[in-house]
């Protein structure tokens, strides 16, 4: 009798299996979001603009600092948008906030998570509860290119439990001491990464085979 896979280890199936497809012709995720001929530039972002999702209003795009700002490793990174509350002034006026970071290397596998604060990204702010609620069904697939897209979808899926905690310990961090946010913390300069871990997609896929 066959055994249905769970979403997380379907996701994990679609993120290996994807890579691979990518790397028989050698291309990767970065790659994808290159135009034919051109070389990649720091700080830019790719795709220019960004890849928004339609129906959902999600929104990425991959860019990487200057090499002495990156992991050892580290091509670039993703980061990923959701949009702000329904029925706002900020969904009016096309806003978004901040859902997380992920750092791949040159073959697009991930190293690492992380969130920003406030300022870094100009977010409309959202508190980790909330944006919690937007890893059970990740709204990215439909953007361009659609395979990247998806990718990044199934890599929210599989490691929703880790994004999860880096957002609860970004409100931590940023809060008043009284179980409140401290808004002056969310321009605080100094703060740029609240929170952060690493992360082995060969360790995750095992444990999930085990």
């Amino acid at each position: 009798m066959s055994v249905t896979a769970t979403p997380v280890e379907a996701a994990a199936g679609a993120v290996v299996e994807q890579i691979a497809a990518w790397a028989q012709r050698g291309d990767s995720a970065p790659a994808r979001l290159l135009e034919p001929g051109s070389e990649f530039v720091e700080w830019a972002h790719y795709p220019q603009p960004d890849a928004v999702a339609p129906g959902s209003g999600w929104r990425f795009y991959y860019h990487a600092h200057a090499a002495r700002q990156r992991l050892a490793g580290e091509h670039g990174h993703f980061h990923i948008f959701v949009p702000p509350p329904a029925d706002t002034e900020a969904m009016a006026a096309n806003r978004y906030s901040h859902l997380v970071g992920i750092s791949v290397d040159a073959r697009g596998l991930p190293l690492r998570l992380f969130t920003t604060n406030r300022w870094v990204t100009d977010e409309t702010w959202q508190d980790a509860a909330s944006l919690e609620r937007h890893l059970r069904r990740p709204g990215l697939h439909e953007a361009d290119p659609s395979d990247v897209a998806l990718w990044l979808d199934n890599l929210l899926v599989l490691f929703a439990d880790e994004i999860a905690a880096l957002l609860e310990a970004r409100d931590r961090r940023l809060a008043d001491g009284v179980g409140g946010l401290d808004r002056r913390r969310l321009e605080d300069h100094r703060l740029r990464i609240p929170s952060q871990c690493r992360v082995n997609l060969a360790r995750r896929v095992a444990a999930l085979d085990s």
